[in-house]
């Protein structure tokens, strides 16, 4: 059985490399964006099943991406999970609101992130 396709955004390429390998060892196939407007192109051209998203980015941040990509019939009910450095509870709750089904906090533990993909993609089956 194929595994989803995960899209990572993050202006960080270390981060991105890391997700990739990280999720690429479990089997997924992952796709890379550096910044918010290439991840609109990328969800447009490869339709992943999930994203991983990154709010603070040049050109577009994760919270107008977040918002225009549920904005979409297309891309409404693609789960999104924020990842980023932001760690106060009102960004946490303003990504919740915009759509992203959970919020993870940089520093992160790549095994904890395996295990919310995990669970967000099961979720996304029922």
């Amino acid at each position: 059985m194929e595994k989803e396709k995960i899209l990572v955004v993050d202006d960080e390429v270390d981060i991105v490399r890391l997700i990739t390998l990280k999720l690429a060892n479990e089997g997924f196939k992952v796709i890379g964006a550096g910044d918010g407007e290439e991840a609109l192109k990328k969800v447009a051209e490869d339709k992943p099943d999930l994203i991983i998203l990154d709010i603070s980015m040049p050109k577009m941040d994760g919270w107008e991406v977040c918002e225009k990509l549920k904005a979409k019939p297309e891309s409404k009910d693609i789960p999104i999970i924020m990842l980023t450095a932001l760690g106060y509870i009102a960004e946490e709750f303003k990504g919740l609101q915009l759509g992203a089904v959970r919020y993870l906090k940089k520093p992160f533990d790549t095994d904890t992130l395996v295990t919310t993909v995990y669970q967000v993609l099961e979720e996304s089956k029922c």
